[in-house]
């Protein structure tokens, strides 16, 4: 199949029939884009023909891309994870990709999380994780975090909770800042 049958293909799925094809082809980057912006009749059938894409890394990027927007706006990530990743399994990178957003979405959430796979988590994982936890996960990371900058990014003071003015005791005349 060469470029312009997989993009009609690509097309015909997503309903979007009406993009330049030859513009398409012409250009990886608009590819890309129009890639990401798709919004298939199905999902699974779609990012099976992204991934056949012959410019193989814009493919795997763009596949990230709809892995990444997925997970930070979908209340149900866990389940179309489990959907995606037969036809993402293939590609370890996208594999280990989901494995790791669901991590984060379970620790951002408070859920239990195995402290084996947030030290096997990458780079990337272990610095969203510094930079959001607290508790048992903010001391792994201190502790045993892979690199120096996430060991570093849990030594960042976390915004102290908002303290509303019924929380405070009432004072006779204005509050002056100190500076000791």
């Amino acid at each position: 199949m060469n470029l312009l049958d997989h993009i009609a293909s690509v097309a015909a799925l997503a309903g979007r029939p009406w993009h330049d094809h030859a513009a398409l082809a012409a250009d990886e980057h608009l590819r890309f884009e129009w890639y990401r912006d798709a919004v298939p009749r199905d999902e699974i059938a779609f990012l099976r023909l992204v991934l056949a894409d012959p410019d193989r890394e814009m493919a795997i990027s763009a596949v990230l891309a709809r892995i990444d927007e997925r997970a930070r706006s979908s209340i149900d990530f866990h389940s179309w994870a489990d959907r995606v990743e037969p036809v993402c399994a293939p590609v370890e990178f996208l594999s280990r990709r989901l494995a790791e957003w669901r991590l984060l979405i379970d620790a951002f959430a408070g859920r239990p999380v195995e402290d084996a796979a947030v030290l096997a988590a990458s780079d990337w994982a272990q610095r969203k994780l510094a930079a959001v936890v607290d508790g048992d996960l903010l001391v792994l990371l201190a502790e045993h975090g892979r690199t120096r900058r996430v060991r570093a990014l849990t030594r960042v003071p976390r915004p102290a909770r908002p303290v509303r003015l019924s929380d405070r005791a009432v004072t006779s005349g204005p509050i002056r800042p100190c500076y000791g």
